[in-house]
């Protein structure tokens, strides 16, 4: 990302932010790119404006003709469970088949492509929660483009927790699977986890940055981010650093609004044959990502075996609570890696949080059984938890 783009291109950004109406939005967006200077150090930030303006007006079309038939059923699913994961591939990989096999779903399969034209959901059970999967229509190359409702398509991707990317271990799936990752990139939707990331949220009051801190700056000071935030005429925001982080990935932030959602490669059709040294392309292409080799029709134990998985990718941590004198809860909250008693204080109310005094434990997380505990102490898979207010 470009750190010397002109002042008034700048600022012109800032305008961009500050409205929130779409046909106003996409003309300001347009003078925008119109002042950014046109060399290759800009072309990666040109083609990701390009591709925002594209999206916007698909979105302002869309909304036009929703309004005409006088409304409709919304594209997107609502979450639901433990974690919501959305189950992308190209067109005809079993995508389908994986629904029908591991969750409630009665979503039809069928043998030509194009069979799933909207978002289906199914709940897989796994030990006491259960995840949301939902089959996402075909991503295709040129997706992030719009091409077959791409927008909507990676929009449902990027408002999951989690994805999974399927392709067929009979039909090149090294190469499908790279074109699957290239347009979720292109939707600035990360699979692999980044070294950092940043999240700039604005505030309409008060005249200072403040930093939360959950990693550091790598080459530069935090006068040198607030200096650049205020080229940007951004004068009050927090700003959440997580990892490892550059002034290229703060700026990088200010345009690219960048997630990351833990990634499973599921290689369906095994049943039908498998070549190690296919297997072992698609290993070496999807790198860092963990690939699974099976059968969504064959495969036993594949709803267990499924819902283990993404309890580890996803890091779940489950807290039972307890009243005193009674049992602890049946059902758990659901947390992530690294949540603390003051985190779940905050889950549950912040009144929990604003009038803690102390926590008692068991299980995991305790040393002995009733520990009592800080706002600070981190919990662990199946702890049981006592808050006193």
């Amino acid at each position: 990302m470009p750190a010397n783009l002109p002042q008034e291109a700048k600022a012109k950004w800032n305008e961009v932010t500050m409205t929130r109406n779409p046909e106003e939005r996409l003309r300001l967006m347009g003078e925008f790119l119109s002042l950014v200077p046109k060399h290759k150090g800009t072309e990666k930030l040109q083609m990701q404006i390009k591709r925002q303006m594209a999206q916007l007006r698909d979105d302002i079309e869309k909304k036009k003709k929703q309004a005409k038939r006088g409304g409709g059923p919304s594209y997107y699913v609502q979450k639901a469970g433990a974690a919501q994961i959305a189950v992308v591939g190209p067109p005809n990989v079993g995508r389908s088949s994986l629904l029908r096999a591991v969750t409630n779903s009665s979503v039809e399969v069928t043998s030509w492509p194009w069979g799933t034209t909207w978002p289906t959901p199914g709940m897989l059970p796994y030990q006491d929660i259960q995840f949301q999967l939902v089959e996402v229509p075909p991503i295709v190359e040129g997706s992030s483009e719009g091409k077959s409702e791409g927008f909507m398509n990676l929009s449902s991707a990027r408002n999951a927790d989690s994805i999974i990317i399927v392709v067929d271990i009979q039909d090149d799936p090294a190469g499908n699977y790279l074109m699957v990752s290239r347009e979720l990139e292109n939707a600035r939707i990360l699979t692999a986890p980044p070294l950092g990331d940043v999240e700039i949220v604005k505030r309409g009051h008060g005249r200072d940055i403040q930093f939360v801190w959950e990693g550091e700056l790598d080459g530069c000071t935090t006068d040198e981010v607030i200096a650049l935030l205020n080229e940007y005429k951004i004068r009050s925001a927090l700003v959440y650093v997580r990892g490892r982080v550059t002034l290229d990935v703060v700026e990088d932030a200010l345009f690219g609004n960048a997630v990351y959602r833990p990634t499973l490669v599921l290689a369906n059709k095994a049943d039908l044959g498998i070549d190690q040294d296919t297997v072992n392309r698609l290993r070496e292409t999807a790198a860092a990502i963990q690939v699974g080799v099976c059968s969504f029709e064959k495969t036993p134990d594949l709803q267990r075996v499924l819902g283990e998985k993404l309890f580890e990718l996803l890091g779940i941590i489950r807290v039972y609570t307890k009243e005193p004198g009674k049992e602890a809860a049946v059902e758990p909250i659901v947390c992530r890696d690294g949540v603390t008693v003051g985190d779940l204080a905050k889950m549950i109310h912040n009144d929990f949080y604003e009038r803690f005094k102390y926590a008692r434990i068991w299980g995991p997380s305790a040393k002995f059984d009733n520990e009592k505990v800080g706002i600070d102490r981190e919990l662990k898979d199946g702890t049981v938890i006592q808050l006193y207010v």
